[in-house]
């Protein structure tokens, strides 16, 4: 099995990522004003002990209900996730890190602060999507983190396509990968299914792996304890939220005997290699 910053950063190569969704925060419209930041505390604990109690191998923390998202996120979401990770913090046993969904900048700023060490996002392009027109800007995000003093310590996992989006100038996936590999120093790529929990573009991820062997590679959607070999023959590593939650229904919280089992799983196959 080859090796790579993962190793360094998580201790283990094929790496299992747990997504910690944070309910509705202040300023979104299911914010449950009733239950407060501490309803919202409790929920992103009972998982985070989960996940860690399962054996997962790094956690992610996103602010996942906070529909409709935005381009630009609202200063209280970001306070909030920050305010809740600190809170987290005796608890976390694992490396982590934090993605604010759509906002790269707000992303990069947030992990600045909690000390987090892994992100995810659209970093470059112009995509057509939900949300409008969505233009990104790699020299802004990665000097973001270049004057904060992150380069070693933050890595970023940059979306080759976000989901459900489609490229303004109509480029082919790979055509836009190629480009970003050469030009935007990203530290892995990820591959996206339609929206949460759906399977990811398997044909892109083996073209990348064939044209791209030394890129880290990550599955972003869809993964669970069937597809394994499937995907992790190809990645190096996942983020899993959906099927670890109760009955795998992505708005339930997790459980931890789903985590179990497919960690089980994932470290007798890593053994194999």
């Amino acid at each position: 099995m080859r090796k790579t910053w993962l190793s360094d950063v998580f201790g283990t190569e094929k790496v299992a990522v747990g997504v910690v969704h944070f309910l509705a925060l202040p300023s979104d419209p299911l914010y449950d004003e009733v239950g407060g930041m501490e309803k919202v505390y409790q929920s992103a604990l009972n998982d985070v002990r989960a996940l860690q109690n399962g054996g997962i191998d790094a956690l992610l923390f996103s602010n996942e209900f906070s529909f409709p998202y935005e381009k630009n996120v609202s200063k209280e979401v970001v306070a909030a996730m920050a305010t809740l990770i600190g809170r987290l913090s005796s608890e976390l046993k694992v490396p982590y890190g934090a993605n604010v969904i759509s906002d790269t900048e707000a992303s990069i700023a947030l992990n600045a602060a909690i000390g987090g060490c892994l992100m995810r996002g659209t970093f470059a392009g112009c995509f057509s999507g939900n949300m409008g027109l969505v233009n990104q800007e790699p020299g802004q995000h990665l000097r973001h983190r270049h004057v904060l003093g992150l380069d070693n310590k933050l890595k970023m996992i940059h979306y080759i396509t976000p989901e459900s989006s489609y490229e303004v100038a109509g480029r082919p996936a790979m055509s836009i990968a190629r480009s970003a590999k050469f030009a935007n120093l990203p530290d892995g790529f990820g591959i996206v299914g339609e929206q949460a929990g759906k399977s990811i573009d398997m044909d892109l991820m083996k073209q990348c792996r064939a044209e791209m062997p030394d890129m880290v590679l990550f599955a972003t959607t869809g993964v669970n304890i069937n597809t394994i070999e499937q995907i992790f023959e190809y990645a190096d590593a996942a983020f899993i939220a959906t099927h670890f939650k109760v009955d795998g229904i992505f708005e339930n919280p997790v459980d931890e005997s789903r985590v179990r089992n497919f960690m089980d799983k994932l470290k007798a196959y890593r053994s194999s290699l």
